[in-house]
């Protein structure tokens, strides 16, 4: 782990050059003050917790492990729940992020069904103004929470702390699966102090109850592959997940179908023997049957076409739309530029351009930036050493839904790449477990990359706004 020491104080150090270089170059367009303050606690917090963490739990019993894990997670978020809440009211009279659209769509339609609810009326479909059923997840949950707690905005984003404080015990779970314990614990501390998972618990989107269904798919299709015994329950458990996604991404839920059947496919016989995923393909078959009795699929294959194959959705069409709000050279971006830097993720805004949420992201994106060398390190080495077969369903996951972003016009936008975070910090915990001297430089490099790439994309804002 020889890294981690690196990884904390190198990181929080090229943060700092880049805010400072690129406020005293552009200080023009200087970010405000309270941004810089919220950047740089983000990823110093985010680095030093991550290594004190791992050192303080790293020998301790599993079963208190976990519920460190747990709880230390879940307090965590709690607390970012009731920061946030008065933050954003405080900055814009409402309990809602900047430039809210959705959240308060969720919020209003909440309110709406929680009273139907509460008089005994649950025909959610003929009750909500909201006809796709990727948006009815989501009004759904919030209908049943406000019901039960008088329309509290906290108490939903509480349940959102909940789920993500099992998230990362999920991911433990995983990760001890796929690589051991020392690699798992490693990932599941990540995991708990991961800015991007912490950020989306304080809002009033679908994000946080989406990358936990798709944990939870992961987490038991990785059970069904890798168990000694075929479990009928765990199979059907995925099967719900799958239908359950459905009400929140539809596209989501067929790339989770997708990557199973993959796995079952390529997933090394060491691993998983082949009359075994035989077996479980033929339930998961019976049960795809039952759910298009029920016309689930029609929406999510009409949404994954929409994603993939219309004009309008490609990243080159959203360029077009970006270059109408006041960034010309956004036309120059395609999907050849978008789907190697996707690796890397969005890369924080240093600079003002009147993008407040952009802004406060800053610090939880860099974050994201610095574990994508990990991500991609660790697939390098698996490749080399041909034990990406122990690993498919991973790899499945996360390539498909690079695949989409890369895509569709999606790429630029943080809460997409959200469900990518957890299986980078599976396979980072790994990397960090068993990166030596070598690596350390070659991170270095990668440091140095990153700050280019940040330095540039800063530039390339402001110059496509005409702001140089």
């Amino acid at each position: 782990m020889m890294i981690l020491k690196y990884m904390y104080q190198r990181s929080v150090l090229l943060y700092a050059i880049l805010l400072m270089a690129v406020s005293a170059i552009f200080y023009s367009h200087i970010l405000p003050f309270i941004w810089m303050v919220f950047g740089i606690t983000v990823v110093f917090l985010s680095f030093s917790s991550m290594c004190r963490l791992i050192r303080q739990w790293f020998h301790l019993p599993e079963k208190a492990f976990r519920k460190k894990v747990f709880w230390t997670a879940f307090w965590v978020r709690a607390a970012y729940v009731l920061f946030s809440y008065f933050f954003y009211i405080f900055m814009t009279s409402l309990p809602f992020e900047f430039e809210t659209a959705d959240a308060r769509m969720y919020h209003w339609e909440g309110i709406r069904l929680a009273k139907f609810f509460m008089a005994g009326n649950f025909d959610v479909g003929s009750l909500t103004f909201l006809s796709k059923l990727s948006s009815q997840g989501i009004v759904t949950l919030m209908g049943i929470i406000y019901a039960l707690s008088s329309d509290s905005i906290i108490a939903f984003r509480i349940v959102n702390s909940l789920l993500g404080a099992w998230l990362c015990v999920m991911v433990f779970d995983i990760a001890r699966r796929s690589f051991g314990e020392k690699a798992a614990r490693i990932s599941a501390v990540l995991a708990v102090v991961a800015p991007p998972l912490i950020y989306y618990c304080g809002l009033h989107l679908k994000e946080a109850v989406i990358v936990f269904l798709v944990v939870l798919f992961v987490d038991i299709g990785d059970r069904v592959l890798r168990a000694k015994q075929l479990s009928i329950r765990d199979i059907l458990l995925l099967g719900v997940t799958a239908v359950l996604m459905v009400f929140f991404r539809n596209a989501l839920a067929v790339i989770l179908i997708v990557g199973f059947a993959a796995a079952l496919t390529f997933t090394s016989g060491r691993l998983s023997p082949a009359f075994r995923r035989f077996a479980i393909a033929s339930v998961m078959v019976f049960f795809a049957v039952a759910v298009f009795t029920l016309d689930l699929v029609s929406e999510a294959e009409e949404e994954t076409v929409r994603y993939l194959g219309y004009r309008e959705t490609h990243i080159e069409s959203h360029m077009q739309r970006y270059a109408r709000r006041g960034n010309e050279l956004a036309t120059l971006a395609n999907r050849i530029i978008f789907a190697p830097l996707a690796f890397v993720g969005p890369l924080p805004t240093l600079v003002d351009t009147q993008q407040d949420n952009s802004a406060m992201m800053a610090g939880s994106m860099f974050f994201r930036n610095v574990l994508g060398f990990f991500m991609i390190a660790g697939i390098l080495l698996m490749v080399k050493h041909r034990q990406w077969r122990n690993h498919v369903f991973l790899l499945a996951v996360f390539f498909l839904w690079l695949f989409v972003l890369a895509n569709s016009g999606y790429a630029l936008q943080d809460r997409f790449h959200l469900i990518l975070v957890p299986i980078i910090l599976i396979f980072s915990g790994n990397f960090i477990l068993n990166a030596d001297k070598k690596m350390v430089k070659y991170f270095n490099m990668y440091l140095l990359f990153l700050g280019v790439l940040i330095f540039a994309w800063n530039t390339f804002k402001l110059a496509g706004r005409g702001l140089l």
